[in-house]
C-alpha cells in the first residue's frame, strides 16, 4: 500500500481541529502520515494536537503567520509519503475516503484525483451535493475553464506531481488551489470520482466567503498574467473565464459598492438568466441585506 502523507495546514483552528484530526485517524486505510503545520496559532491548537497520542500525527509549527500557501508548500516539504491528499482545518472526510482513493492509483494510469463533495452549511445544518452532473476525467483544463468543479479537500495527487508543478502559488491569498490545479490540469491526467465522501463546511468565518473583493482581485490578476504570457490553454477558453471573472465582479459590486448605472450595465450583459435574475433581486436590495443574507 502506498503510503499517503494527509496535509493539514491550521491558524487558531481549535474549533474544528478535533474532528478534522478524528476523520482523518478513523479511515480505513492505515498507511497514512499526518503533516499538521501549524500557522502561528494563538489559539489552543497545539494542545488539541497534543492530546492525540498517535505517532502518525507530525507537528511543525513556524514561528511567525506566513501566507496560506507558503504555509501549505513548507507542510509538503516535510512529507515523506509517495501520495499527498490535503484537508482544510474545518472540512472532515467519511472513514472510507482514503482506501476507496488509494486503490485508484493502482487501478487507473492518472496522477491526480478529485472527488465530488458534500457541502455542510454550519447556520441551518443542511448538506448539498457541490455538482449534481458526472465530473470529468482526462485532460480537463477545458471543462475547468467551463465549470470549475474541484475542492481541496478532495484533491489527492502523486508527490512527483506537485513537485514538477512547482508547488502553490504564494503570491495567492484565496486562489491558490485554483491556481495549482489549472497548472496541472495542462499536462496531466486528473480521474474524478462521483461519491461524494468529503465534507466541506460553510461557515460564518470561512476566509473566502468573507473576502470576496480579494477573491474578484486575485482571479483578476490570474487572468491578466494569463493574458500577458499569451497562454494558448487560455486564450482558447478565454471566453468561459471572462464569464467568471464578470460573476465575481458584479458580486464584489453588490456587496462592496455603490449601486449605480455601471453595475447595472454589468448584470444586464450577464450571460446566464438565472444568475441574472439573482443578480437584479440583489441590485434591488438593500447592501447590508444581502451580505445579511449570506452569512
Amino acid at each position: 500500500m502506498k503510503k499517503i502523507s494527509v496535509i493539514v495546514n491550521c491558524h487558531n483552528g481549535e474549533k474544528y481541529l478535533a474532528d478534522c484530526l478524528e476523520s482523518i485517524l478513523k479511515q480505513k486505510y492505515k498507511n497514512l502520515e499526518i503533516i499538521l503545520y501549524d500557522n502561528f496559532s494563538t489559539d489552543n491548537s497545539k494542545i488539541i494536537v497534543n492530546n492525540f497520542k498517535d505517532d502518525r500525527i507530525k507537528l511543525f509549527s513556524s514561528n511567525k503567520k506566513l501566507h496560506l500557501y507558503d504555509a501549505r508548500n513548507e507542510a509538503i516539504t516535510n512529507a515523506s509519503g509517495e501520495l499527498i491528499a490535503f484537508l482544510d482545518v474545518d472540512d472532515w472526510w467519511d472513514e472510507n475516503y482514503l482506501i476507496s482513493r488509494a486503490k485508484k492509483f493502482d487501478d487507473y494510469n492518472y496522477d491526480i484525483f478529485y472527488t465530488n463533495t458534500l457541502i455542510f452549511y454550519e447556520k441551518n445544518k443542511r448538506f448539498s451535493k457541490y455538482k449534481d452532473y458526472i465530473l470529468p476525467t482526462g485532460k480537463i483544463y477545458k471543462k475547468l475553464a467551463k465549470d470549475y468543479c474541484i475542492i481541496v479537500s478532495g484533491l489527492i495527487l502523486r508527490k512527483k506531481i506537485f513537485d514538477k508543478i512547482g508547488g502553490f502559488n504564494p503570491k495567492f491569498n484565496i486562489i491558490g488551489d485554483f491556481d495549482f490545479v489549472m497548472r496541472a490540469s495542462k499536462t496531466h491526467n486528473f480521474h474524478a470520482l462521483d461519491e461524494p465522501l468529503i465534507f466541506y463546511r460553510v461557515h460564518q468565518n470561512n476566509f473566502s466567503k468573507n473576502n470576496s473583493s480579494i477573491f474578484f482581485e486575485e482571479f483578476s490578476l490570474w487572468c491578466k498574467n494569463q493574458l500577458d504570457c499569451k497562454d494558448q490553454d487560455f486564450l482558447d477558453n478565454k471566453k468561459y473565464f471572462q464569464k467568471r471573472l464578470l460573476f465575481l465582479e458584479i458580486n464584489h459590486l453588490l456587496l462592496n459598492k455603490g449601486k449605480n448605472f455601471d453595475l447595472f450595465k454589468k448584470i444586464i450583459l450577464y450571460p446566464n438568466i438565472l444568475q441574472k435574475l439573482k443578480f437584479m433581486i440583489g441590485f434591488m436590495l438593500p447592501k447590508d441585506l444581502i451580505k445579511y443574507l449570506k452569512k
